[in-house]
């Protein structure tokens, strides 16, 4: 029975991926825990979950010809490098802190989410952005992409490692706001880079053994049928109102991450 609701929570989150380019994490990782999974085990099992359902989506934005690598390039290898540092760190995090850390990341998520729903649409990256401090920042980063590509890069493999997201949202943001990508094809790029990414967090949690590989693998079964399911149906969702729907989930995955963490201590 575990192992069916192992793949039904592969699913779920292979079709957040496929539908808006998101990591599974806000998935899995809590669904794990609720199981009884520790939270190194439950990120494990998430980053390899993750590695699945990025490769399939990518796979299905390349069909329709929205992914370009030729400049994410910097992005993966700085986010594979980091990533081995925080799947090494997070096994030395106390329970509770990693877990109360997640939901705080959760939460960050959610907001991101709503705003992006409530703000739907190529961002205004011609200078006359109404915050000039905004601009500075963008323009600093823009003056050496190869640099800030691979700076950021490592700090989202770190938190990838950390907390057993494959980064897809924050690696779409550096790619349309620093890269100046389209969305679709940003969606279709992250979640390529994000495979690496999360590939490389599965090998050092394996390392330091915590990644369930039976349970993984279910669930990665799992991820490729709603990955591959949802990312075809993608150009028909309306992302505005996905967004805030995904943000309102996020935010009650948190509350019920640290409601259990509560109870179990």
């Amino acid at each position: 029975m575990e192992y069916v609701l192992v793949l039904c929570i592969g699913c779920i989150a292979g079709i957040v991926t496929g539908l808006i380019g998101a990591s599974g994490v806000m998935v899995v990782v809590p669904a794990f825990i609720i199981l009884g999974y520790t939270t190194s085990d439950a990120i494990g099992a998430s980053l390899f979950i993750d590695t699945i359902a990025s490769l399939v989506v990518a796979w299905t934005y390349y069909q329709n010809k929205n992914l370009n690598l030729k400049q994410g390039i910097w992005i993966t290898i700085g986010s594979v490098s980091g990533a081995q540092i925080g799947s090494f760190i997070s096994p030395f995090i106390p329970e509770v802190g990693l877990s109360s850390a997640f939901s705080i990341f959760l939460v960050i998520t959610a907001v991101l989410f709503w705003f992006r729903g409530a703000k739907v649409g190529v961002p205004n990256l011609n200078g006359n952005d109404a915050n000039p401090q905004q601009s500075r920042i963008l323009k600093l980063l823009r003056s050496n992409v190869i640099v800030s590509s691979l700076l950021l890069g490592i700090l989202v493999g770190i938190i990838s490692g950390l907390f057993g997201a494959g980064g897809g949202v924050m690696i779409l943001l550096i790619l349309v706001f620093v890269m100046q990508y389209s969305m679709h094809e940003g969606i279709g790029t992250s979640t390529l880079i994000m495979a690496f990414t999360a590939a490389s967090g599965t090998i050092g949690h394996a390392i330091t053994s915590n990644l369930p590989l039976k349970a993984s693998i279910f669930g990665a079964i799992g991820t490729v049928i709603g990955g591959r399911f949802a990312a075809k149906l993608a150009n028909k969702v309306n992302e505005k109102v996905l967004s805030k729907v995904m943000g309102g989930v996020f935010v009650a995955l948190a509350v019920i991450m640290l409601a259990t963490t509560g109870i179990n201590n």
